[in-house]
């Protein structure tokens, strides 16, 4: 399992929970193609800022269980609590995308996606699409899903 390190960004464009992984590929890429651990990263940091670190941490361990049947990968998605906030670390292979990985993280972000309807309407997705690592994944879910 790769694990993912949490750090404040003090300067930046926008303050919050900014990725430390070495691990991770160093091969350029636009701000659409990323690898799964960076999308989750995204993800995780985006609902963290909106949520909080408990939602967050809630809501991705409920969809990764209701989406373990068909992946059984997202079994090693870990989310532990740290004091009063939570850290996570993703599947050693998410590191790269490859064709395990990126069906696995789309079922996942799905599935958050739908909780997220259910419990904010189209609020917390509205935030969700304006992120270009999500363009991506269709968060077009409409709320008659």
């Amino acid at each position: 399992m790769a694990t993912i390190v949490l750090v404040c960004e003090e300067h930046g464009r926008s303050k919050g929970i900014k990725m430390v992984n070495q691990d991770v590929d160093q091969f350029p890429r636009d701000k659409t193609s990323s690898t799964p651990s960076e999308i989750f990263d995204v993800l995780w940091s985006a609902l963290v800022e909106i949520l909080g670190s408990p939602a967050t941490a809630t809501l991705l361990r409920r969809s990764a269980k209701r989406r373990l049947g068909d992946f059984p990968e997202l079994g090693k998605l870990a989310i532990t609590r740290k004091g009063f906030e939570y850290a996570y670390a993703v599947p050693a292979d998410w590191k790269h995308a490859n064709e395990r990985s990126n069906p696995a993280l789309q079922a996942l972000v799905q599935d958050v996606c739908s909780l997220l309807l259910e419990l904010t309407g189209q609020v917390v997705l509205h935030r969700l699409r304006a992120l270009p690592q999500l363009a991506k994944f269709d968060l077009s879910l409409s709320e008659d899903r």
